[in-house]
């Protein structure tokens, strides 16, 4: 696990027209895909898990982003970052890759980058609210939340 890296001023703050770079979705889902003709998949998006048990493991998610930047960003590269935090601040895991945007489609156009993460057996200790924060060069640009519900007890009927 690594500290949150201190907020960098100028990188990816906004483009040519005055326009930030921004997260323009962000959702935790059980798959995502892009197909080949760069469609973006998402199958069962949900912000809350119930577990059988506590403590529990996640078996499978998928943190899924789209991410937009002015023609100015094309070609640099940028820090994206994931954190996972409890409600009372600790954190459960951070995952680090760099984002590079393309080319638009169209001239002068803002490009879009799909970036899916894949995750397995994510920690719950307890239940509660954890959030997944996402930040490009060390700026928070989106929070996910995420709520871990008590396990349920099933009420057994009358004995014969």
């Amino acid at each position: 696990m690594s500290d949150v890296a201190p907020l960098l001023t100028g990188i990816g703050a906004s483009g040519e027209n005055g326009r930030p770079m921004e997260v323009t979705l962000a959702v935790l889902a059980d798959y995502a895909s892009i197909s080949s003709d760069k469609k973006l998949n998402i199958l069962g998006v949900f912000n809350e898990v119930f577990p059988p048990i506590l403590p529990f493991r996640l078996p499978q998610m998928y943190v899924v982003c789209t991410v937009e930047g002015e023609p100015a960003e094309v070609g640099r590269e940028f820090q994206f970052e994931i954190m996972l935090w409890t409600a009372d601040g600790g954190q459960i895991l951070s995952l680090e890759q760099p984002l590079q945007f393309q080319p638009p489609q169209r001239p002068g156009g803002r490009s879009a980058h799909n970036v899916i993460v894949g995750m397995a057996n994510i920690p719950f200790e307890r239940a509660g609210d954890y959030a997944f924060l996402i930040t490009i060069g060390g700026e928070q640009r989106r929070r996910i939340p995420i709520r871990v519900n008590e396990p349920r007890v099933e009420e057994s009927g009358p004995e014969a």
